[in-house]
This record gives C-alpha cells, sequence and structure tokens, in this order.
C-alpha cells in the first residue's frame, strides 16, 4: 500500500509540472525576447550599430519605424548616434535595435 501511494505520488507530481506540447521550451531556444546591452558605440553604417563592453560585442540593425533613440534620455535621431559615445540598448530577437539611450 506504502509503495503503490508513492507511485500515485510521484505520477501527480510528473503530471503537473511535465508541460504539453505547446509548452515545451527546449535548451536551444532564448528565455528573453530582448537583449540588453551596455557600453560603447563601436560602428554605426549601413543601417546597423554595433555596441561593444568588457565582456561582449552586439550588432544589430537600424529600422527607422522600430528603433526608438534618445540622447541623454531626450528623443534623438538614428543619425545623432556616434562613434565612441556611451550608449544602454535593447536588441530584438531578429536582431532589430529596438530602444537605445546614447550619453
Amino acid at each position: 500500500m506504502k509503495r503503490a501511494l508513492t507511485c500515485a505520488i510521484v505520477a501527480v507530481a510528473f503530471t503537473l509540472v511535465s508541460p504539453g506540447a505547446e509548452g515545451v521550451v527546449h535548451a536551444d531556444e532564448p528565455a528573453s525576447t530582448t537583449h540588453h546591452v551596455h557600453g560603447i558605440i563601436t560602428a554605426v553604417d549601413d543601417g546597423h550599430l554595433t555596441i561593444a563592453s568588457m565582456q561582449t560585442t552586439v550588432s544589430g540593425k537600424l529600422d527607422p519605424k522600430r528603433t526608438r533613440v534618445t540622447l541623454n534620455g531626450k528623443p534623438a535621431k538614428l543619425s545623432d548616434l556616434k562613434l565612441t559615445a556611451h550608449a544602454k540598448a535593447e536588441l530584438c530577437l531578429d536582431d532589430i535595435w529596438v530602444a537605445i539611450d546614447a550619453h
């Protein structure tokens, strides 16, 4: 009886924690929809921007319709982004910058 109860509890536990096919997250899928970056702008050209920090370098596309640019917290244009400026930014999974705050 004790063993049957233990097996029943384990079965219920697996049922509660095992997601269905639609809820399965694979190891190669990112858990986040954006990538947050803080560093120095090292390249701005041909619709691309690269930000580098001591740990990593991240490049992405600039989209005039989707990329929101601020300079010291105030609205700015893509053309206001300059090399060697410090920046905090968010990159979508489709490699398009959605928010860049240069300072």
